[in-house]
């Protein structure tokens, strides 16, 4: 989808809801001691096939160190997004092409992990809001309307789940995953769904690890910790990719990529708006590494005509993950009609970013997939 297309079809959504029972859209509230992780879920209490949508978040009034994480869930993987970080705001735009996002409530349809800052007092409560102004959704029937609930953040409890290491891709069977925060004591019991398993070893006062039984997905993977004075957390696992440097573009830097959960061998980008045409946009790349072994990716720059512009190779260690733009991986913007064909050695996540700089907007651009390994769906 073309970006002057998607923000005309977000604005349709202004202008023509049905009447019909509005679904409840709710930020959860979080207590987190202080230092800890919030992660903070935006729920839903009924199903809606999203497509597309536009969304913001305002954490002004909590006091964080660093938003350490955003991601986006469907139960089979069909969503991605870009979210613009903004001080203390950031805003969200998402796609998922067959509606899948937003079809199962048993999962949070997104989640923030923010980091509070160790000079919070215990009772402090924060609020998280949603915008709803600036909230557009687009459903397989239409433009659809929500009722709103904010969140917040408590600080309170001994207990907390910073993160999930690796946190996503498959695992094979008996295969290890880390449990980390604060707080765990050997007395912490530890419930998950989603993963069946073998053994949950106490390891420290913030490592918990587990053995997979079966193996299987571990991105969606909910776990909940609580310890005896029933201080509890609550936390879904996903890849929390690791940053390899970053784009020279100021808004490329300022941009988390959430990636189609499936990873592939072999895809195309296609053609959005050139740079040359408008130099507010700009094309870019984002690729992550979900395996257990390096992946080394071959881009190739191809014009309208079949003719290669340039190439560029690009090594990812697992875990870690890179967002650049075209001109810094081939040496110059692509012109009208070009596309990006990326070859891999090993499954990894990609998608094209399509930016505005006069808007300070980011797009997804899903690819067209040509090769890729049996995708298996959250909780299988």
């Amino acid at each position: 989808m073309r970006f002057d297309q998607y923000f005309l079809l977000a604005s349709a959504g202004c202008l023509a809801v049905s009447a019909q029972t509005l679904t409840t859209m709710r930020v959860s509230s979080e207590i987190v001691p202080a230092g800890g992780m919030a992660q903070v879920k935006l729920l839903m209490t009924s199903p809606k096939p999203i497509i597309t949508g536009l969304t913001s978040f305002d954490c002004s009034d909590v006091s964080f160190d660093s938003i350490d994480g955003i991601n986006l869930f469907s139960p089979t993987g069909d969503v991605a997004g870009a979210a613009v970080i903004d001080g203390k705001r950031f805003g969200l735009s998402f796609v998922s092409p067959n509606g899948t996002f937003g079809a199962n409530v048993d999962y949070p349809i997104m989640t923030m992990a923010l980091r509070l800052s160790s000079s919070t007092f215990a009772g402090q409560v924060m609020p998280v809001s949603l915008d709803p102004s600036a909230s557009i959704w687009q459903t397989l029937s239409g433009p659809a309307q929500f009722e709103y609930k904010q969140g917040t953040i408590t600080v309170g409890g001994s207990v907390n789940i910073s993160d999930v290491v690796p946190g996503g891709g498959v695992l094979p069977a008996g295969a290890t995953f880390s449990i980390l925060g604060k707080g765990f004591t050997a007395k912490t019991s530890i419930a998950l769904r989603g993963i069946a398993t073998t053994s949950v070893q106490y390891v420290s006062p913030t490592e918990i690890r587990v053995t997979a039984k079966n193996g299987g997905r571990l991105d969606g993977v909910l776990i909940q910790a609580k310890n005896p004075d029933n201080s509890q957390d609550t936390y879904y696992s996903y890849m929390r990719g690791i940053r390899d440097g970053a784009s020279t573009r100021a808004l490329l830097a300022r941009t988390v990529p959430i990636l189609p959960m499936n990873p592939v061998v072999d895809a195309i980008v296609p053609s959005t708006i050139s740079p040359l045409v408008n130099p507010n946009y700009f094309t870019a790349l984002a690729l992550e590494n979900a395996g257990q072994f390096a992946a080394d990716v071959t881009i190739q720059a191809i014009s309208g005509t079949g003719d290669v512009l340039g190439s560029a190779v690009v090594s990812l260690a697992p875990r870690h993950r890179i967002e650049r733009e075209y001109s810094e991986l081939f040496g110059a913007v692509l012109p009208t009609g070009a596309y990006v064909h990326v070859v891999s050695s090993q499954p990894v996540q990609m998608m094209g970013l399509l930016g505005d700089d006069k808007q300070g907007a980011v797009i997804p651009v899903w690819p067209a997939v040509i090769s890729a390994p049996a995708s298996v769906a959250i909780g299988k």
